[in-house]
């Protein structure tokens, strides 16, 4: 059974499946992030430029993100069949056949080069409690067929230099996300940390090229 998620804030609608993935605050603080990041710098930007999600799930991100005039395309990479599929009624129901292109690949086998790259990865590790019985929720919540350092690994592969990447991992990863990170010769540029909310998250913005360790920004 599914039923029809509206993202009034958008004007964008969303078929969610009732024992599948539902709309986290993951996703909303990612996209956030990303809409006030991107108002700021729009000005800055010149020509079009290209978007890819890693782990796109239904399109959450994907469909918040769409407004932008700044998006001419979001290339959204989604590995499961089952879930690539609801990706694409939610893109066909809400008119973005063209400008959002879903992708159902591993990423590991995706291939190009992209200005802005975005993730809500599975972070959870595998050893940390008891898992889902729902075999979706548990490949989008943990790292059983990504994991954080291959997440980064695939990040540097497909950015173009001085390109861009925003993931949202829990609190109790950001040690590993930046020692991933810094090995893969990237660089961190800000943290938003989700400090008045119950989950504790935090966006990481980083960028490929440019001054090692030039500073961060704590938001």
């Amino acid at each position: 059974m599914s039923y029809i998620e509206n993202l009034e804030s958008v004007g964008k609608k969303m078929i969610v499946e009732e024992k599948g993935l539902k709309i986290t605050e993951d996703a909303i603080l990612l996209s956030e992030f990303m809409k006030k990041y991107f108002s700021r710098k729009r000005k800055n930007l010149k020509g079009e430029k290209s978007f890819l999600e890693i782990g796109a799930g239904q399109g959450i991100i994907s469909l918040l993100l769409s407004e932008l005039d700044i998006i001419s395309k979001i290339f959204a990479v989604e590995i499961q069949e089952e879930v690539f599929a609801a990706l694409k009624k939610n893109i066909e129901i809400n008119d973005l056949n063209g400008k959002i292109i879903p992708i159902n690949k591993n990423i590991k086998n995706v291939n190009g080069e992209y200005d802005f790259i975005f993730s809500n990865p599975p972070y959870k590790k595998t050893s940390s409690g008891k898992m889902p019985e729902n075999e979706m929720e548990r490949i989008s919540k943990y790292e059983i067929l990504l994991t954080l350092d291959e997440l980064i690994l695939e990040i540097r592969r497909l950015l173009k230099n001085y390109g861009e990447f925003f993931v949202v991992v829990p609190n109790s990863r950001l040690n590993d996300v930046f020692r991933c990170i810094y090995e893969n010769r990237l660089n961190v540029l800000s943290v938003k940390v989700n400090k008045y909310k119950k989950v504790d998250l935090v966006v990481v913005h980083g960028k490929k090229g440019g001054k090692v360790n030039s500073g961060i920004e704590i938001e």
